[in-house]
């Protein structure tokens, strides 16, 4: 009934014809097919493949993320390893410049002491030089005064060999006495 007014083919209004609506619902299964073959399938295949290309962009972006950490931690624990390493050598050659310094000032007290003995040996040494030269001119002296006041001539040799004597006990002497 509804479709009575419009099929009667009465007056200048809207007028549906049965062949052009068979022709219509034709056309649109036809464009529904041909859509649903060139068109929907490929559309569907493509939206497959993208949704896999970003789910495996995700899942390589998850895996370089967790790549990224494994490398920071990697990265802490080299770090951490090389400050020990250098805490280590910087001990070992703190301690090394110590036993060098060590070594050096016993070297140097060392050879300190060895300028001093022989200092004290050459002091000694002029020492017992100048006493001996002192000990020469006294007994010349000695030798000579006695020859002036004797008056005559006294026998160098026996004289002088008796002031040596003289002179070594007045030193054995001196040296008790220091």
């Amino acid at each position: 009934m509804l479709l009575s007014p419009l099929l009667a083919e009465e007056g200048p209004g809207l007028v549906v014809q049965p062949y052009w609506v068979l022709v219509a619902i034709v056309q649109f299964g036809l464009l529904f097919w041909l859509l649903q073959r060139f068109l929907w399938g490929p559309v569907l295949t493509m939206l497959a493949a993208r949704a896999a290309k970003i789910r495996e962009g995700l899942e390589a972006a998850e895996a370089a993320k967790r790549d990224r950490e494994q490398m920071r931690l990697d990265v802490e624990r080299l770090l951490s390893e090389a400050r020990r390493e250098a805490a280590v050598l910087a001990e070992r050659s703190t301690q090394a410049a110590e036993a060098a310094a060590a070594q050096v000032r016993a070297e140097a007290k060392a050879e300190a002491e060895r300028i001093r003995e022989r200092g004290r040996a050459d002091a000694q040494q002029l020492h017992d030089q100048a006493l001996a030269q002192l000990r020469t001119e006294v007994a010349g002296m000695v030798v000579a005064a006695a020859s002036r006041i004797l008056g005559s001539e006294i026998d160098p040799a026996k004289h002088r060999a008796l002031i040596e004597r003289s002179l070594d006990e007045a030193g054995a002497e001196l040296g008790k006495a220091n």
